[in-house]
């Protein structure tokens, strides 16, 4: 299931910058995707901004890329995916994550560096000079500057080996009375980086990435959970007058958990509600 996702909709496992619509080889991991995706011309990743280089006297950038690869999901009791011991076993109701994390920089040749030093030694020592017709301060109230992007002839990778632990719950995005089925994290775990101050640095920008960034946008409204609504409803007969609306199972009356983890599959338990309009 997830490989399937991951093929369909790539723009929410990879990120980088524009540079790589026109050089997609240069990624760190080949980016798999489904035929479909390229004919509808749909985004591979996520553009994002060039990593600026600190200091510099004018905006100068560097191209990037960040991509999650290899992603397996084990539900419980979990079988599939052993979990480092800082997470501990994995609960009831609860999965379990696994994946690699991929991160590529750009990294300017020597050659690179020697051309640009030249012009860049001016603009720093002009910009200290206020009445300098070279200043690289922008005046009061003016948008600041495209970066100039160094250009890439190829990146300098590494991957990092993730574990995370998550469950699923309903909610509401938006309206109050809209349903939803949101993926939440409840751990994660970054293997064997050293030293511990860096993993806890990585490990805290990933779960922030994948709680605000990647897992809000895997959420479900419930009204998807069921295939041609309509046209079910009007093979039983029934008329378009009435007032049909969906919702999430009440837990424990009906059912013990909802949605329920267990015995290695996901189930969503959905109340059909029909009303005379």
């Amino acid at each position: 299931m997830i490989r399937h996702v991951m093929r369909q909709r790539p723009s929410l496992f990879n990120y980088a910058t524009a540079f790589f619509s026109n050089h997609p080889k240069l990624f760190c991991v080949p980016i798999e995707v489904a035929p479909e995706v390229k004919t509808a011309g749909n985004p591979l990743f996520t553009e994002q901004n060039p990593l600026p280089v600190f200091g510099a006297p004018s905006p100068i950038g560097l191209n990037w890329c960040l991509q999650l690869t290899d992603v397996r999901i084990d539900l419980h009791p979990g079988n599939a995916v052993g979990l480092p011991p800082e997470l501990g076993a994995l609960a009831a109701q609860h999965l379990a994550i696994q994946m690699r994390g991929c991160f590529g920089l750009d990294c300017p040749s020597e050659d690179l560096i020697r051309d640009l030093l030249p012009a860049v030694e001016v603009l720093a020592t002009a910009s200290g000079q206020q009445d300098s017709p070279h200043t690289v301060v922008p005046a009061r109230g003016t948008s600041p500057r495209t970066p100039v992007v160094l250009p890439t002839r190829r990146l300098s990778c590494f991957c990092l080996e993730l574990f995370a632990v998550a469950h699923f719950e309903w909610g509401a995005i938006g309206a109050p009375d809209s349903q939803w089925l949101k993926l939440r994290l409840d751990g994660l775990e970054v293997v064997d980086l050293k030293p511990a101050g860096m993993e806890d640095l990585v490990e805290c920008y990933v779960r922030t990435v994948l709680r605000l960034g990647l897992l809000p946008r895997l959420s479900q409204p419930i009204e998807s959970m069921i295939l041609n609504l309509t046209d079910l409803l009007r093979k039983q007969g029934m008329a378009i007058g009435q007032r049909i609306t969906l919702q999430p199972t009440p837990t424990p009356v009906d059912v013990p958990n909802n949605p329920a983890v267990e015995s290695d599959q996901l189930m969503a338990f959905i109340k059909l509600v029909v009303e005379e309009v």
